[in-house]
């Protein structure tokens, strides 16, 4: 069995088990972590600096009601950094050879992750990457395929993201600098060879963006928003668009 890495630095009550392995460490200190990690060479460093952080795991022990991190496979390396107050971080990994890093900065951000689930154990190597700077924001990513990679940036406060990455070969890269924006993002159906692709930098406030990309062939949107209170709708598919939605007006 190769050697399996975890490293914390951060003042909590926590708790990391693995395969043979079982890590206990007593701190003073508001913040609570709890880790389930059942799999071979992974590797999970997670660092908080301030009070009330939350980064969780193992039923029954959760973090304001709700549980967090478990990570389930094998070669998964999962990086998180949390710096500030009332910050929640909760991911949700199965699958093998995924990446997830996470940087967040400023108080009451709260993000949740999710990459496979038990009706599709073959999600493999997922890249995820998020940076959240500022208050109130909320990024919330469904990540289920094969191959999917998602790069989120947001500098500002009472952003809300909501990522549904459900299609093979997916691509998703969003910049956002502004407050008081909306995302919503679809991703359905095998699309093509390369897979379906967005890219969206919003500058602005207010703004509402929805997009929803479905069918057998590659779709791409690449949009870029600027000024407030921008609603816009954008829908690909190569047939009849399922569930269409429509962006509301912030």
């Amino acid at each position: 069995m190769k050697t399996k890495i975890i490293t914390m630095l951060l003042s909590v009550t926590m708790i990391a088990s693995a395969v043979g392995q079982v890590l206990q460490n007593q701190n003073t200190g508001p913040n609570k972590v709890y880790i389930e990690q059942i799999g071979n060479t992974n590797l999970v460093t997670l660092e908080q600096v301030g009070g009330t952080n939350s980064i969780g795991g193992i039923a029954n022990q959760a973090a304001s009601n709700i549980n967090y991190a478990t990570l389930t496979g094998n070669n998964n390396t999962v990086a998180m950094l949390q710096l500030g107050d009332n910050n929640l971080g909760q991911y949700n990994i199965k699958g093998s050879n995924n990446i997830y890093n996470s940087n967040i900065t400023g108080n009451g951000n709260k993000t949740k992750l999710t990459v496979g689930d038990v009706n599709n154990a073959n999600n493999l190597r997922n890249t995820v990457n998020e940076t959240l700077t500022g208050n109130d924001n909320t990024v919330i990513q469904n990540l289920i395929g094969n191959d999917i990679q998602s790069t989120l940036v947001v500098n500002g406060s009472t952003n809300e993201i909501t990522k549904d990455l459900k299609s093979s070969r997916g691509v998703s890269d969003v910049n956002i600098s502004g407050s008081n924006n909306k995302i919503d993002i679809e991703q359905f159906d095998n699309a093509g060879a390369n897979g379906h692709m967005v890219k969206e930098v919003i500058v602005g406030s207010y703004n509402s963006v929805l997009t929803q990309q479905q069918g057998g062939n590659d779709t791409t949107i690449d949009a870029k928003v600027t000024g407030d209170h921008n609603t816009i709708t954008v829908r690909t598919s190569s047939s009849t668009i399922s569930n269409p939605r429509t962006a509301a007006a912030r």
